[in-house]
């Protein structure tokens, strides 16, 4: 089959691929419009009016020929091999610009990313990365890498988080979500490869005590089971094992309000900060229905609630202790049956799955995809630094008020921001330089309401991800107050020092903002 190119603005769209799936699929103009209608369509209205489609038919996509080979084409239904691949770029184009190699740099600057449609028939946007500056609305932070590929020939690169929709039959949303996890590992990180359908089946075979194919989905342990044999140390967070009632005797809530979260939901955003994409599992008991999704970042901004959080007191020192992670925020999720990059808040997010009964419908557990060597979870972390705050060597002064943020990042990416003159300054900032750290430290930064809409912080902890917090301080340094507090490995002991430093800037490349 020889391969045709079409490019189309806005106006244009429907018409486009209709006669697409009509030349390369023999569909009916009918049934093409349908299919456009209520499958493709609403990925196309989330995008900028500017958005200029060039479509290549003929195209082979690997994700699709897995499955094709795997179980589409031992079906009578005669299944095509090939798909039809639509590249987003933004502003006009034209077939002379890919010939044109002084072009080639503008092309780049206008590519947006790509989306593939495959013949299984109604559900046929297969995969796909999408710039969040192709969206309407992108005033979001999340989870990106870049993903290379070519348009016409040429080689484009994309930074996004890839998306598919389920075909219902060899993948559900289950798989859908597993291939997505492992399609943005590997491409961002060594340790890691991405994952083609038939590998996901094969990896659960193991742990199957029916067929497979056509698949009936994945239960939570299922998919953490895959994910850990792909190299990931997991862990599972289930809603029912979270009671508000316990609580540190000395930390307790001291105000209720519409933006106060718990425990569960606090977890959850203190590892969206950390930039690792989570699986959420929703149930819907009412209707026997069960889903899968990918959080994977939040709204651009959220000044408009600090003054307003939740606050956890020390009553006897008068400390006011504000946690970021309180903050109820809207998240970034990716949904197999949406257009990528939709927000909502927790709650609102599994409405539209929630049928006549809403609160039969909720996040029942959310699966943290961690690197293996990472000991200490962020329940740990968070309450180590706030027990430190409260009672460590150098406690918080009496009737103090702080806000306290606490994440996961890469010592490497933090060491390269402190280098490029990013965060902290001075003999604090060649102090930490010359500190041996783990691959991943926690980092809990200290500051004021005022400080933190600017984007600062007054104080700094760094936590080793490698110690559970069983036997061994985690504290590697912590800095505020004018001083300098380090653990001594051998000595077992806290070792501090007078230090003078100025505010600095707060870290934030776990999240990319667009």
């Amino acid at each position: 089959m020889s391969i045709s190119i079409y490019i189309a603005t806005k106006p244009d769209w429907k018409n486009l691929i209709v006669t697409l799936l009509k030349e390369q699929y023999s569909l009916e103009d009918c049934f093409g419009e349908h299919i456009f209608s209520k499958y493709v369509s609403p990925h196309f209205d989330v995008l900028r009016d500017d958005v200029t489609l060039l479509a290549e038919s003929g195209y082979v996509d690997g994700f699709y020929r897995d499955s094709y080979y795997q179980y589409f084409s031992s079906k009578l239904k005669n299944y095509s091999r090939d798909c039809i691949r639509l590249s987003l770029f933004s502003g006009k184009i034209s077939e002379d610009d890919f010939a044109n190699s002084s072009r080639y740099k503008e092309l780049q600057g206008k590519y947006l990313g790509f989306y593939v449609l495959r013949p299984t028939f109604p559900n046929i946007l297969g995969r796909s990365v999408i710039s969040p500056k192709a969206m309407k609305n992108n005033d979001i932070r999340i989870c990106t890498c870049q993903f290379e590929t070519t348009a016409l020939g040429l080689k484009f690169q994309v930074e996004g988080f890839p998306h598919s929709s389920q075909d219902t039959e060899i993948i559900t949303c289950a798989e859908t979500t597993l291939w997505a996890v492992m399609e943005y590992f590997g491409e961002k990180y060594s340790n890691y490869k991405p994952v083609l359908p038939s590998i996901i089946i094969n990896q659960l075979t193991s742990v199957s005590y029916e067929r497979q194919i056509p698949s009936n989905g994945l239960n939570v342990d299922k998919i953490s089971y895959a994910l850990k044999e792909f190299g990931f140390g997991t862990r599972i967070y289930a809603l029912d094992s979270f009671n508000e009632k316990k609580q540190n005797d000395e930390v307790k809530k001291e105000a209720e309000n519409e933006n106060t979260v718990g425990e569960f939901e606090r977890l959850l955003s203190c590892y969206v900060e950390s930039g690792i994409p989570l699986v959420l599992a929703i149930e819907n008991e009412a209707e026997s229905f069960a889903h899968a999704l990918l959080v994977v970042g939040r709204k651009d901004n959220c000044d408009d609630k600090i003054d307003n959080m939740p606050s956890y007191f020390d009553k006897g020192k008068n400390i006011v202790i504000y946690d970021y992670d309180s903050v109820r925020r809207k998240l970034v999720y990716v949904d197999d049956n949406r257009p990528v990059y939709q927000t909502g808040y927790l709650p609102d997010l599994v409405a539209h799955y929630a049928g006549d009964n809403p609160k039969a419908c909720k996040v029942t557990h959310f699966i943290v995809p961690f690197y293996p060597k990472i000991y200490l979870e962020a329940f740990g972390a968070r309450l180590f630094v706030r027990e430190f705050l409260l009672s460590g060597l150098l406690p918080i002064p009496e009737n103090s008020e702080i806000i306290v943020k606490v994440f996961l990042a890469s010592s490497r990416s933090f060491k390269h921001e402190l280098m490029r003159g990013n965060g902290v300054s001075g003999k604090l900032k060649s102090y930490i330089l010359e500190k041996q750290l783990p691959k991943f430290i926690w980092l809990a930064e200290i500051s004021t309401g005022h400080l933190t809409k600017d984007g600062m912080a007054s104080g700094l902890m760094i936590l080793d991800a490698t110690e559970p917090n069983r036997d061994y301080s985690p504290l590697i340094v912590a800095a505020y107050e004018g001083n300098f507090i380090e653990y001594g490995l051998c000595s077992g002991n806290y070792e501090k020092k007078v230090l003078h430093f100025e505010p600095f800037k707060i870290y934030e490349h776990n999240l990319r903002s667009h």
